[in-house]
Parts: structure tokens; C-alpha cells; sequence
């Protein structure tokens, strides 16, 4: 894939979502009118349970999914046995832990549990399809899956006025979603089933160091919920709630990217993959944290008029929070070569030295500081492993990237993020003018990449 054709898929998804998530936001401000801080704090504590147990019971088949069937190293036959086999025992797992769960009168947990089954097909066929380069179809599932959750949330919202409301949206969602692409798939012409080859080995061999990453970060993402909860207390974790719920909306494009990179670099050889790497960070570092700084500015002034109750506290969090962006246009793209290259256990190494950096730093920074305390220990976690997957993969020989890039991107944002309360309009300008002067793009050469009149 050229950059213009990795910008274009990546926007492709990008705008089906920009459709869906103006559904989406209209809902997120009809559930935290609806429903008490406190309510909105136990969904919080629900999504993080859900997100967890998505990386907990994934087994890396996802990304590992897009790597080799991208590669196209695996007759489809035997790929479509194989994982048809691998969903069915952990969605087994899953619902005699949900069943357990229950028993025990942890029904959040129970209810989370019961969800991941669906949410596993979801995300393996969303993969199939990002790996064999179908933007189109993987544009449909997503607008469809953000659209039947939001009509769920809306219906429930209407009978019941409490945290069951949506989180029973999200799990009928769930099922909604992998019904229809279960129902989509059967309606195709399937391969003749195999039984897998020796490949399952080397597939394992990139799953498993992935998952063991993912299964890491999910541990900080629901650490910060359960800190808040234990320090700070519920009504506290709703407002958190309310910025992490903003600052997702503004990390969708950051996903849609990440999706399309390692397909992009699982196809691309060495040489390719690498030299594409530095051009696709510098458009990033121009469009993401403008679009962060963008959104701080604005949504402060916008949510009030929307929000029947005090969300003030959660502004400047989000402000903070945007800084994870800045980090993740570079991150993204290190991630990305680290798992096409075969180097998936540099982002296990990340990941385990990142979580342990923010588990020496969250409680001191939420006590002393808040909620914005939280906020800076995420940012923290983002930045650690970025530099600890950069230093590892240095070390195995996949040198990419300018290793002073981060420090001078960073230097840029922070000075602008001081601007947000006191002028936030000018954040954006502040941070093209720094960046120019610390030279963190060409922009006539990485135009005429995203316009393909350069090859990468």
C-alpha cells in the first residue's frame, strides 16, 4: 500500500464512524442527563471490566489474524477451522465465568462476561476483513455496530432511568452486531474446511506475546477506574467517565490508523515498511494533536449547553488526556512494525514497564493532585512505553525513528496545552509554530505523499 492509499483507507473508516458517533455522542449526553454521576461511574466501572476481559480472553487472535492473512501464508480452509474452533471454547470459558460471576452477586461483571463471547466474533471478523484490504464492508460493520448499540441504549434509556439501561444496550449490541455477520457470512461461499497446518505455530508465536501485552495494558485501563473508585469515590469516576468518554471519541481516528498500519506493514517488505514508517509519524504529529488541541478548545465550550449536570471537573482531565494522542502518532506506528516484523514481544516488554511506572505514580498523583493527577499518570504509562518499545526495538535492529522526535513533539504540545486556560483558541497556532521551528515535519513533502505524487 502507498501513504495515499493507507490515508485513504484509514479516512474511509474514519467517516463511517464520524456518521455513527454523532448518534453515539447524542447518546452519551442523553445517558449522563439520564442517569446520577454515581450510575454513570458504575457503567464506567462496567466498560472497564468489558475492556479488560476483550484483551484478557482475545488470545492475540485479532492483530495475529490481520498479520497472517494479510500475508496471505494461510489456506483459508484451515484458517476458518481453526478459529471457528479457538471462538467456540473461549466463548465457552466466558459464559461459565459470567454463569460464576453471577452466583457470586458481582452481576456488572457477570453482565461484562456475557458480553465478550460476541464482542470476540465482532472483533476476529473485523480483522478478516481489514486484511484482506475490504474497507468498505469493514466501514459497514462498524457504522452498524456503533448504530444498534446507540438504538439499544436509546429504547432501554426509555423504560429504565438507571446504569442497567446502558449497559444492557452495549451487551444486546454485542449480540446484534455478530448475529448479522455470522448471518452474512453463512450466506457467502465458504472454503472447504480443513484441519490447520503446521503454521498454527508461528501463529501462536505472534498472538500470544500480543496478547500478553494487551492483557498488561488492559490491567492499567481498569486500574485508573478502580483508583478513582477506592480514592476519589463513584461520583468522582463519573465525571472521569465523562472526559474518557470524550477523549474516545477523539481516538477513533488513532484506532482507524492503527488498523490499516499493520495490515500495511504485514504486506510491505522490509525496506518499504520502514521507509513509509517516519512520513506516515510526521502527517501524524500534525493531525492528531491539532485535532486534540482543536477539541480541548471547543468541547469546553459546547458540553455545558448539553449536560444537565456539573461536568466541569472533566474538561481540564480531557485536556490532559489529549495529550495521549501526541504519543500514540508515534506509538501507533512503532506497534504496528513491531508485530509485522515479528518483534511482537518488544510491546510485551513496553507494556509490563509502562504498567509498573503507573502503578509507582497513580496513587500519589491522585491524592495529591485529583482526577488530573489520574489523568497524568495515563499520560505517563503512554509515554514510558513508547520509549521502552523504541529502545527494544532498536535493539533487535528495527531502528525507524528520530529518537529525539517524541521529546521535541512533546516540548511543542505542552507548551500549547498551557495556553487552555487562558487562551485556548491559540493552542493550535502555538503548537504549528513550535513544531516548525523544531522541525517536526516537511510539509511539502509529506503533502505530496498523502496526495501520491511522491513514492514512499
Amino acid at each position: 500500500m502507498t501513504l495515499r492509499e493507507i490515508m485513504r483507507y484509514a479516512g474511509t473508516l474514519y467517516s463511517a464512524n464520524v456518521a455513527a458517533s454523532v448518534v453515539t455522542f447524542g447518546v452519551t449526553v442523553l445517558i449522563s442527563r439520564d442517569i446520577s454521576r454515581a450510575d454513570l461511574g458504575i457503567y464506567g466501572l462496567f466498560q472497564a471490566y468489558f475492556l479488560f476481559g476483550a484483551y484478557a480472553s482475545s488470545f492475540g487472535l485479532a492483530p495475529a489474524t490481520v498479520k497472517w492473512v494479510a500475508s496471505g501464508a494461510v489456506d483459508d480452509g484451515e484458517f476458518l477451522t481453526f478459529m471457528a474452533l479457538r471462538l467456540a471454547g473461549i466463548s465457552g470459558l466466558l459464559y461459565v465465568a459470567a454463569g460464576v460471576a453471577y452466583l457470586l452477586s458481582f452481576k456488572v461483571l457477570a453482565v461484562a462476561l456475557f458480553a465478550l463471547p460476541a464482542y470476540q466474533v465482532f472483533s476476529v471478523g473485523l480483522s478478516a476483513a481489514r486484511a484482506r484490504l475490504w474497507r468498505r464492508r469493514e466501514a459497514l460493520v462498524l457504522v452498524f455496530a456503533s448504530l444498534v448499540t446507540s438504538a439499544w441504549i436509546f429504547a432501554l434509556l426509555l423504560a429504565h432511568h438507571g446504569y442497567w439501561a446502558p449497559i444492557l444496550g452495549q451487551v444486546l449490541g454485542a449480540y446484534s452486531t455478530a448475529f448479522v455477520m455470522i448471518a452474512y457470512v453463512m450466506t457467502r461461499n465458504l472454503p472447504r474446511l480443513r484441519w490447520p497446518g503446521a503454521w498454527r505455530r508461528a501463529f501462536w508465536g505472534t498472538a500470544l506475546p500480543v496478547f500478553l501485552g494487551s492483557a498488561v495494558f488492559a490491567i492499567g485501563e481498569l486500574a485508573d477506574r478502580l483508583v478513582i473508585r477506592h480514592v476519589l469515590g463513584l461520583a468522582d469516576l463519573g465525571v472521569y467517565v465523562m472526559a474518557l468518554t470524550l477523549f474516545n471519541v477523539l481516538n477513533k481516528p488513532v484506532h482507524m490508523l492503527s488498523r490499516v498500519l499493520l495490515s500495511h506493514f504485514s504486506q510491505a517488505d522490509h525496506g518499504v515498511g520502514h521507509a513509509g514508517a517516519l512520513e506516515i509519524v510526521r502527517i501524524n504529529l500534525v493531525v492528531l494533536p491539532l485535532m486534540g488541541l482543536a477539541a480541548a478548545a471547543v468541547l469546553p465550550w459546547i458540553m455545558p449547553f448539553l449536560l444537565n449536570r456539573d461536568y466541569a471537573q472533566a474538561f481540564p482531565v480531557f485536556a490532559v488526556l489529549t495529550v495521549v494522542i501526541l504519543v500514540k502518532a508515534i506509538e501507533l506506528v512503532q506497534s504496528s512494525v513491531a508485530v509485522a516484523q515479528n518483534s511482537a514481544t518488544s510491546n510485551m516488554r513496553a507494556q509490563v514497564v509502562a504498567l509498573a511506572a503507573y502503578g509507582m505514580a497513580v496513587f500519589f498523583l491522585t491524592r495529591a493532585f485529583g482526577l488530573i493527577g489520574v489523568a497524568w499518570a495515563v499520560v505517563l504509562r503512554w509515554t514510558v512505553l513508547t520509549v521502552v518499545q523504541r529502545l527494544d526495538l532498536k535493539r533487535r535492529g528495527v531502528d525507524i525513528l528520530p529518537s529525539h522526535l517524541l521529546v521535541r513533539a512533546s516540548v511543542a504540545y505542552l507548551v500549547a496545552l498551557a495556553f487552555f486556560p487562558i487562551a485556548p483558541w491559540f493552542m493550535g497556532i502555538a503548537y504549528l509554530a513550535l513544531g516548525a521551528v523544531f522541525r517536526l515535519w516537511r510539509a511539502p513533502r509529506a503533502w505530496r505523499l498523502a496526495i501520491g505524487r511522491a513514492q514512499n
